[in-house]
């Protein structure tokens, strides 16, 4: 039986993490997906028709603009957050944004003076927060089961074909890495101090393929984060949706005085071998079965749909998290281009 009444959303884009928002929030009891957004007419329709959508608008543009919605979630192409994020904080409505952000720290705080002004609530997807493996990670620190923070160190590296899509749009730190610097804030719980990074460029783009970060934190711990896009073709895959397949590498270790915790973050237990080689479906972060997606998107938007019909900011992932994470993203990307350190407290913008 459905409730009484069901939130009214809509979302804007269209693309592979797009359409599976659009599956996890048409499967929830208390929300109807009223309207969707996408510049592929194709693209559009064959969602639409499939999900029984209503309403269906070419541009984000005009879904922001529909008077019947009651909240609006944003997946359009990384380098267009900003400017339909703020399209949409206009509307007074709850907004939830796929990360990143912004396009640096300076325009996430200028988002976040426009959801104060319009008493918006903006919620950023920081999907790790949601994960239970990581939560689990996050309580045992919190409760000093692991004794004393040594260091943590995150690795995410992705396949190699993926990185022409988004090299130009936006830098590694934002597209990769975004998730790792939020793990390092929330785990650790400390402000960072210090940032030494250094990057690798092999071809002619606006982001670098490969990016290395040391970063110190006021309680002592140390952080240590690497991204790359360099992982092979024959790499087992462990992203095996209907429209995005290959790999991520990724890697989450904390020292602690007492214990040492390893997460291999992405790794399934279920492997399946064919002529092509080894996959690794996910049953983690969006694990798919007979159309319906759970794991931690359908935590992480559940969590969005209780606090828009609730009118309160989440308390697992709130608008000022994702603004430090981007603090930190620009502390890095500055310091790979001086080659110098970065003192946080020094940090202009």
């Amino acid at each position: 039986m459905k409730p009484s009444y069901q939130l009214r959303i809509g979302l804007a884009g269209l693309g592979r993490f797009g359409i599976m928002h659009a599956k996890v929030l048409s499967s929830m009891a208390n929300v109807e997906l009223l309207a969707i957004a996408e510049t592929r007419p194709e693209q559009l329709e064959e969602i639409g028709e499939l999900y029984g959508v209503k309403c269906r608008y070419k541009e984000a543009e005009e879904l922001i603009k529909d008077p019947d919605l009651d909240a609006i979630v944003i997946v359009t192409p990384n380098d267009q957050h900003e400017q339909h994020c703020l399209q949409a904080l206009a509307t007074g409505k709850p907004v939830f944004i796929e990360k990143p952000l912004a396009s640096n720290y300076k325009n996430a705080q200028n988002l976040k003076q426009a959801a104060e002004n319009s008493g918006s609530i903006l919620q950023v997807g920081l999907i790790l927060r949601y994960e239970l493996n990581h939560r689990i990670i996050h309580q045992q620190i919190h409760q000093k089961d692991l004794g004393e923070l040594i260091s943590i160190r995150t690795k995410r590296n992705l396949s190699r074909s993926w990185f022409t899509a988004t090299a130009e749009k936006v830098h590694t730190i934002y597209e990769s890495s975004i998730h790792d610097l939020d793990l390092l804030l929330w785990l650790t719980g400390s402000k960072p101090i210090s940032v030494f990074a250094h990057e690798r460029r092999l071809g002619n783009y606006l982001s670098p393929e490969a990016c290395i970060a040391l970063i110190k934190f006021e309680n002592g711990c140390i952080g240590i984060t690497e991204t790359s896009w360099f992982v092979p073709p024959g790499a087992p895959a462990n992203v095996t949706t209907s429209n995005w397949n290959g790999c991520i590498d990724a890697e989450l270790v904390v020292v602690g005085s007492n214990k040492t915790v390893q997460l291999r973050s992405l790794d399934s237990p279920l492997k399946i071998w064919d002529s092509s080689g080894t996959s690794s479906p996910d049953s983690i972060l969006w694990p798919e079965y007979n159309g319906r997606i759970y794991g931690a998107l359908r935590e992480e938007l559940d969590d969005f749909v209780k606090c828009a019909s609730q009118g309160v900011e989440s308390e697992t992932a709130n608008l000022e998290h994702a603004i430090n994470g981007l603090q930190l993203a620009d502390a890095i990307i500055e310091s790979a281009r001086i080659g110098t350190p970065i003192i946080m407290n020094q940090q202009s913008g």
